[in-house]
């Protein structure tokens, strides 16, 4: 038994030396391979010196090559921040788009705020301008560069050697660059172009639900006070006269027309009385109430913010005329006119 122990012992002792051997044995192909390709590099470095800075031309041929390499990081860093800002709209286009979508269902989200347009529109504009000026200033680099290289070839340099056919492969190289780096700010510039379109429209489509939920919400408002002036109003004990009424803004002895009003019919409306201010005009419904004129009603016109008060309605103008040239001697009938909704 010892001696299987003893045996398994100096098993394990072999195998580790061979694994250590075999560890070293790598480590020294890898330090070999690496001093190789250290010494690789060091001989492509003085091959690419030799042939990019073979004479005086190449040398600021050299110089404006390595500009191009720093140019073109700040080019490739606008137009990344440029698509940030298309990822950014596109974005904000989904979720106002979806806001409205739900709200049209009755289905309520907590809209989000407004951005500064103006100063979102200052930012980008600076962004455009400075990418602009990154890809004029590259692409004159690259002109620059390539009149050095048609200078070198007039001054007698063969075109087939390895500078000049360097140069010439590095120029065809920018240029490709630039061609793609000038699609991509285009694309970019088209689809910002299209979100802020569909983004005006979305922007519009709030604004508008917001004023429909608004004027909803005012109607019903109107309605309420005046169905509450009706029922608490008591009839007055004594006559009125038009002094005590205050008719509010003059209006005109043609037939005015009012568009877009929401809330009531198409027809020819006996107006009575027009109000901005919304205590005139509980005023004024108050005392037609308490002169017993219960079919009082009013509308409100959002185009010029202001209340229309009526009692009497038509559907053709030949009855409102008639009414108007007949309206009689009632106290609130003094400043009567006739308005047409369409």
């Amino acid at each position: 038994m010892a001696e299987a122990a003893a045996a398994q012992a100096q098993a394990d002792e072999e195998a580790r030396l061979a694994e250590e051997a075999a560890a070293q044995a790598q480590a020294d192909e890898e330090a070999r391979l690496a001093a190789e390709a250290a010494a690789q590099a060091q001989a492509d470095e003085e091959v690419n010196i030799e042939i990019t800075q073979k004479d005086a031309l190449a040398k600021s041929m050299y110089a404006l090559t390595e500009e191009t390499k720093e140019s073109k990081e700040e080019q490739d860093a606008l137009l990344i921040r440029l698509n940030e800002v298309v990822i950014t709209k596109e974005k904000d286009l989904k979720d106002l788009k979806e806001e409205n979508d739900l709200s049209e269902q009755g289905i309520y989200l907590e809209p989000k705020p407004f951005k500064s347009i103006s100063a979102e529109n200052r930012a980008l504009e600076a962004l455009k301008s400075d990418l602009e000026k990154a890809m004029s200033s590259r692409n004159q680099t690259i002109v620059e560069l390539e009149n050095l290289y048609n200078q070198r070839i007039k001054k007698g340099s063969n075109k087939n050697d390895a500078t000049s056919q360097y140069y010439l492969e590095t120029i065809q190289t920018l240029r490709a660059e630039q061609v793609e780096s000038e699609r991509t700010r285009a694309n970019l510039v088209s689809t910002l172009e299209t979100i802020n379109i569909a983004t005006e429209i979305e922007r519009k489509r709030r604004i508008k639900r917001a004023l429909y939920d608004n004027e909803k919400d005012r109607y019903n408002k109107d309605m309420a006070t005046l169905e509450r002036i009706k029922n608490t109003t008591p009839i007055s004990s004594e006559p009125l006269t038009a002094e005590d009424f205050n008719f509010g803004e003059e209006q005109s002895s043609n037939v005015q027309i009012l568009k877009d009003v929401q809330n009531v019919d198409n027809g020819y409306y006996m107006i009575i009385a027009v109000h901005e201010n919304i205590n005139d005009r509980d005023t004024f419904l108050e005392k037609v109430v308490s002169a017993g004129e219960s079919k009082v009603n009013f509308f409100y016109d959002v185009n010029t913010s202001k209340y229309f008060i009526y009692y009497e309605k038509f559907d053709y103008v030949e009855e409102a005329m008639r009414a108007l040239q007949t309206k009689g001697d009632k106290p609130y009938n003094g400043k009567m006119s006739v308005v047409k909704i369409e």
